[in-house]
């Protein structure tokens, strides 16, 4: 009876407090562009500037305890979730590999997992890792295809098309173990409409975005 008790409560802990004043809260974010990621009992959040829970807690906001140190735009430089121009980063896992989309301040996915990493928006765009395939031919004693793996730096929109490719193919090792991290999105924001990004062979490249 107990545990049964304990579940329907961790159960009902969303319900009870959405819409309401957050209270007993685990972490509150700084808030920027009009909301702030608060944490309660490992779940993620976001809170409007009246205080109140505006989406609802979830387990598939991105939070990094460690972030990374290096050039990188992606989902491993942010520590906390953030709502950044009404799109939030989300992940789900597919087959052992970790994809990312991105929901809205209502929590409607507007952006479906199909990125194996992101950057946040800025100025209506953002940065995604989109895994494309080339078939080589096939192995005929094993009876399977020869696939040749590779990801593109693209630019996409508020509602996911992908305005522009920008920089790639990158090779790529589609396989679980190599895929354990997301693949970093090296790039530097110079100003509004320029960012620079790395190339597959290593060198620096100047992009506008506009």
């Amino acid at each position: 009876m107990k545990t049964f008790l304990n579940t329907l409560v961790a159960a009902l802990v969303p319900f009870l407090v959405f819409g309401q004043m957050v209270k007993n809260a685990d972490f509150i974010d700084f808030m920027e562009d009009g909301y702030a990621a608060v944490q309660i009992d490992g779940q993620w959040g976001f809170i409007n500037e009246r205080g109140k829970l505006a989406v609802n807690l979830r387990d598939d906001l991105i939070y990094n305890e460690n972030v990374t140190t290096a050039i990188d735009l992606g989902v491993a430089s942010m520590k906390y979730p953030m709502m950044i121009e009404e799109r939030a980063i989300v992940k789900t896992i597919k087959e052992g590999i970790t994809y990312y989309g991105f929901i809205d301040s209502e929590a409607k996915l507007v952006i479906k997992h199909d990125f194996l990493n992101v950057s946040n928006f800025k100025e209506g765009y953002a940065l995604g890792l989109i895994l494309s395939e080339e078939i080589l031919g096939e192995n005929k004693p094993l009876n399977k295809r020869v696939v040749r793996y590779y990801y593109d730096l693209v630019l996409i929109d508020k509602e996911g098309h992908i305005v522009k490719y920008l920089c790639g193919p990158f090779p790529l090792s589609y396989a679980k173990e190599k895929l354990e991290k997301a693949p970093p999105i090296i790039a530097k924001d110079l100003s509004p409409h320029l960012i620079a990004v790395k190339t597959p062979g290593g060198k620096w490249e100047v992009i506008q975005i506009d």
